[in-house]
């Protein structure tokens, strides 16, 4: 999840917010924090691409109409990358559900196969899958993904895994909200991880530790702006949303060289960090 950043899909605000007319009726359907506005979540959406290919990545973008809902801009929920391949998502939140089939078929257009799982009963997203060895996986067990998503995650990673960690969420502020894993621990090197201690399971921190990590700690008055969700570009490189200041500078003051983008509209308002925003296709190791 740090290699260099080689090829990733992305969708733009214009294509899942639509109009500011479509905001108006469907941001607090959506559990958004407030109604982004159309024309600076475009913006923001341009300058965030425009970063991600400046850093040397092929950009793939979801077409307009497998965008199905404002959702659809967080692309890292539904399709779930790992040894074997790409793994269709089965999404824990009612709007979602039909997302997965969206990307699986937006794969397809440029010649990737995603494989879907047949359980019905399982539920699993991306934004609670964090690899922390390429066969060591630690999957977030909550509202969000159950325990039959991360069964059918393992069966389909098959040999290419050696460990599945499964990592009780808390209960936070309930089903409706969105406390993925990954809003507690986003990898920024081969050695370090950005953590929200206070949210974690005591014997997943220990496991951490005992596997080598560093944890630098987010700073507590920034952890609900997204200052936990930080997007490696690199083994020193990161993308981080502008408001964390006290994240950028405790990332750069430990050597990581930052950059930053405006997600007033496409990240804060509906809770989706630079991680949540991309769907890694290909890292180089």
């Amino acid at each position: 999840m740090t290699g260099p950043l080689e090829h990733v899909l992305v969708a733009h605000a214009k294509d899942c917010f639509r109009s500011q007319e479509y905001l108006t009726s469907n941001w607090r359907s959506y559990g958004f924090l407030f109604e982004p506005s159309f024309d600076d979540a475009c913006r923001e959406s341009d300058q965030f691409i425009g970063i991600l290919a400046d850093s040397g990545a092929r950009i793939e973008m979801l077409p307009e109409e497998l965008c199905i809902g404002l959702d659809s801009i967080y692309v890292r929920d539904p399709l779930i990358a790992c040894g074997p391949g790409f793994l269709s998502g089965s999404m824990g939140k009612e709007l979602r559900r039909g997302e997965p089939a969206s990307l699986a078929s937006c794969l397809s257009s440029f010649g990737m196969q995603a494989t879907s799982i047949t359980d019905p009963s399982a539920l699993i997203e991306g934004g609670d899958i964090v690899w922390l060895r390429p066969d060591v996986v630690a999957v977030g067990e909550g509202f969000r993904t159950n325990r039959s998503g991360i069964d059918a995650l393992t069966a389909f990673c098959g040999d290419s895994v050696s460990d599945v960690i499964a990592v009780p969420a808390p209960y936070w502020n309930g089903a409706d909200d969105v406390l993925h894993l990954m809003s507690m621990v986003s990898p920024l090197s081969t050695t370090h991880l950005l953590v929200h201690s206070r949210l974690m399971p005591v014997p997943f921190r220990q496991e951490l530790l005992n596997l080598g990590f560093t944890l630098l700690e987010v700073p507590q008055e920034e952890y609900d702006i997204l200052g936990c969700n930080v997007l490696a570009l690199d083994e020193s490189t990161c993308l981080v949303e502008m408001q964390n200041i006290k994240t950028i500078r405790m990332l750069s003051e430990n050597g990581w060289r930052v950059l930053t983008y405006d997600g007033r509209n496409i990240s804060q308002a509906g809770q989706g960090g630079p991680t949540c925003l991309t769907r890694p296709l290909k890292r180089s190791r």
